[in-house]
């Protein structure tokens, strides 16, 4: 089995498993951004990726061009987008389709398995030679990194599970209408004052230092 054949059968076992695990979901999709080409789709994520991606709204879209987690409401079902950052070419997308308003355990399900359908992804995708080139593969994985590094602060700062560090940092982003990466390396740049391997990275705008600020006030009280 060569390397594209087995990430798309990887994404598509992830996906089925992230819907097995969440009660009340109808359906998972993965697209790749700036063109918007629907990679993996499972259950009502068929017909509503497309759909968004035909119409150019909906969730999907707009977290695709805000790189921000977008929640809201298609063909009567609630939905949850996540993009992961790929680099400058633009995020990947993970849809996730739910019969109810996302919970807490709903949105730390979904930051659990988002990571490991994008690797699976990016094999697909460099390996066919058509979106991520090396070094936009490393620099994923340094967006990734510094999200982490937040959340573990939030957490240091709040004692408090993973998911609801992640979901404070997704709060901010949406408030703020900031790119959650952004977010991310703000709040570790505010708490410790530098970054790992910041030589190539794209400082957050200052929006985002303001409320990483705010942010890192809020959880030392």
């Amino acid at each position: 089995m060569d390397e594209v054949k087995f990430g798309g059968e990887l994404i598509t076992r992830l996906m089925d498993h992230l819907c097995e695990r969440l009660p009340g979901c109808r359906g998972a999709g993965l697209s790749v951004w700036p063109d918007g080409a629907v990679i993996r789709a499972v259950g009502v994520a068929r017909e509503l990726d497309q759909a968004q991606v035909d119409g150019q709204e909906g969730p999907l879209v707009e977290a695709s061009r805000d790189e921000r987690q977008v929640t809201g409401q298609v063909g009567g079902l609630d939905v949850v987008a996540v993009p992961g950052s790929w680099g400058d070419g633009g995020p990947v997308v993970l849809t996730v389709y739910l019969d109810h308003p996302p919970h807490v355990e709903d949105l730390k399900a979904i930051e659990e398995i988002e990571p490991l359908v994008a690797t699976a992804a990016a094999v697909v995708e460099f390996c066919a030679g058509e979106v991520l080139r090396a070094d936009q593969m490393v620099r994923m994985v340094q967006h990734r990194r510094y999200i982490e590094q937040a959340k573990g602060l939030v957490m240091g700062a709040r004692p408090c599970p993973p998911g609801d560090a992640f979901e404070l940092l997704v709060r901010a982003s949406q408030h703020a209408n900031v790119k959650l990466r952004d977010i991310s390396m703000a709040l570790v740049l505010v708490a410790s004052g530098e970054l790992e391997d910041a030589d190539d990275v794209t400082m957050p705008p200052q929006i985002a230092f303001d409320t990483a600020r705010r942010l890192w006030g809020a959880v030392n009280l």
